[in-house]
């Protein structure tokens, strides 16, 4: 009983903290599309998939707060270089988002493993940030396969 109090108690693992960069960056990098692929038509669904980063982006704040730490506000990564231009920009851009989204549910799965993690916070990754995360997915392969 007292082993459970103390993981309770213990701060928030490096785990949160990665995700939220992964987080912040996936915000960055939506956004750069957007400006890159400014009136297309699949901006409408990129542009609620950022929205959607940007809630997580809240949520791992909020959690990382709770527990006295201090959340980082930049990613400190980068944005993928996609150096094509025209038909095929848009077609290469789409695939290096799925490719980041499906690199975000995977983090988001081990996370559920990090014995550090309490399980009311594995609850929350399981019941809202996964479950976003591994929604954006189908949404990008569907703008592939029509683009």
């Amino acid at each position: 009983m007292a082993l459970s109090t103390n993981l309770e108690r213990v701060g928030p693992p490096e785990t949160l903290t990665s995700l939220l960069r992964a987080e912040l960056s996936a915000v960055e990098t939506y956004r750069g599309a957007l400006e890159r692929l400014d009136g297309q038509p699949v901006g409408a669904q990129l542009r609620q998939i950022c929205v959607d980063h940007s809630r997580s982006v809240q949520v791992l704040r909020g959690l990382l707060l709770r527990h006295g730490e201090t959340a980082p506000a930049a990613s400190a990564g980068r944005e993928p270089d996609i150096a094509v231009r025209g038909d095929d920009e848009l077609a290469a851009t789409v695939h290096a988002l799925r490719d980041g989204e499906a690199r975000q549910v995977e983090a988001y799965r081990r996370a559920l493993a990090d014995p550090a993690l309490t399980p009311g916070v594995k609850a929350m990754i399981r019941s809202d940030l996964l479950r976003r995360s591994e929604g954006h997915v189908p949404t990008l392969e569907a703008l592939i396969e029509t683009g």
